[in-house]
């Protein structure tokens, strides 16, 4: 079949199918603006929902369905891909329908990795074409390299979508609170209940919708998803095996420093891997939004470079159902919530280590300043462990010359001050919530 045809086919299919039931993310784009919109995050998170809902509030505003196309490239039907899809996209649609010379077109392009140089075709759509918004989604984030942003630099906004937050979470089971007063509320058990479920399962959409499908078999088919079809097929990687070991090894041991001498030496012993081939493995990784690193906070970028980096995984009930048991220890896994947290907040952060040892979890930077310090402690009930953290942490201040910060517990409200500084104590489940 030659390509006008597909996409006839998938024309017709697309004004004939009703949208799909969706939870409501809570993000906002401004689909007004000229710019291309760019929705990258890993498999499966809901991107393609999100999409689906960006057109049900397109449709609820006036704009008939005859003005949107939402077309999946990993459609079958479409399959192979011819390579002029994308250019005779545009020309087949107005054949196909009857339009007035100052219509409007918003086109969906789902999983646009796919279709070889679709940069160049969505440029050349803004540049000429006024009256087509073009929003398109990734599963990887080659869509973010110097050459693709040179090339549609002022005429694109990223997205980056992850699994559920808490917030999210609780929105889809319905659970109503007022956060002032959730501490002292007969809700905070039910709150604590659904944070303990969301903290082992994590927050991926089908996880969430369909609890009997077996959880944890589900997220690791995600898993081996993204270790073969993502990155060991994209990248022609030869020793698969190693690589899906290493990644294992990586997602059981998150928060923890590692360099990327100290991995190639862990696996020196099954193979010859070389420091350069470690690099580009972790980069593959980070690449198909499974890891991410976070580096040490140093003035200097050369000192940084050379200092370990931590990696935290997207989503925590991945490690529970790819590591192994993983869920033991709960002050990573929180140190994993913080973190995603953050990242969705598109906060900078480090982490910081004095020559004496003394840590904080995370540093969030604001400009050219550090604004914020976090510690992360499960069990502040221990002494030895809180003056730990809290020694820490007040290091941390006095290091960057704040007058506050914050520990992160399990379920412990509390505020101090120490050497001057004022600690605020709060429960992780309070703090999704509140951020």
């Amino acid at each position: 079949m030659d390509t006008k045809n597909k996409l006839k086919h998938v024309f017709v299919e697309w004004q004939e199918r009703q949208l799909p039931q969706f939870q409501k993310r809570q993000r906002d784009i401004n689909l007004s603006s000229p710019h291309i919109v760019d929705i990258l995050g890993v498999r499966r998170c809901g991107k393609t929902y999100y999409m689906f809902q960006l057109i049900s509030e397109l449709l609820d505003s006036g704009i008939p369905k005859s003005n949107i196309l939402y077309i999946n490239l990993d459609d079958d039907r479409l399959q192979p891909l011819n390579g002029d899809e994308l250019q005779l996209l545009i020309e087949t649609f107005n054949e196909f329908h009857e339009n007035s010379d100052n219509y409007k077109l918003y086109l969906f392009l789902d999983e646009i990795q796919n279709m070889p140089d679709w940069e160049k075709w969505a440029k050349s759509t803004y540049d000429k074409h006024e009256n087509i918004k073009i929003v398109v989604s990734g599963s990887n984030a080659s869509l973010l390299s110097h050459d693709i942003s040179s090339l549609l630099t002022g005429r694109h906004i990223t997205t980056r979508m992850f699994p559920f937050s808490f917030s999210e979470y609780m929105d889809q089971h319905g659970i109503m609170y007022q956060l002032e007063t959730l501490q002292y509320s007969k809700k905070k058990t039910s709150v604590k209940k659904m944070f303990n479920e969301y903290l082992e399962n994590g927050g991926f959409p089908e996880v969430i919708y369909y609890p009997d499908l077996g959880q944890r078999e589900l997220l690791q088919s995600y898993f081996d998803d993204i270790i073969f079809r993502d990155i060991i097929s994209r990248f022609n990687i030869r020793n698969s095996q190693i690589f899906k070991q290493l990644s294992i090894f990586c997602i059981s041991n998150i928060a923890k420093p590692h360099t990327f001498n100290s991995l190639r030496r862990l696996f020196a012993n099954y193979t010859s891997l070389s420091t350069d081939a470690i690099i580009n493995y972790l980069s593959y990784l980070e690449d198909a939004f499974l890891l991410f690193s976070v580096s040490h906070y140093d003035h200097s970028i050369k000192k940084q470079i050379n200092k370990p980096k931590k990696l935290y995984c997207v989503d925590t009930g991945m490690i529970n159902a790819v590591s192994f048991r993983f869920s033991d220890n709960l002050g990573q896994m929180y140190e994993n919530l913080v973190f995603l947290q953050l990242k969705r907040s598109n906060r900078e952060m480090y982490y910081w280590q004095n020559a004496k040892g003394y840590e904080v979890d995370f540093v969030i930077k604001d400009g050219l300043e550090a604004s914020e310090l976090i510690q992360v402690c499960f069990d502040v009930s221990d002494p030895e462990t809180r003056s730990r953290e809290v020694r820490g942490l007040v290091e941390g201040l006095n290091y960057f010359n704040l007058s506050k910060g914050t520990i992160i517990t399990s379920d412990f409200f509390h505020e101090e001050i120490v050497e001057e500084k004022v600690l605020r104590y709060v429960p992780l489940w309070y703090w999704l919530l509140e951020n």
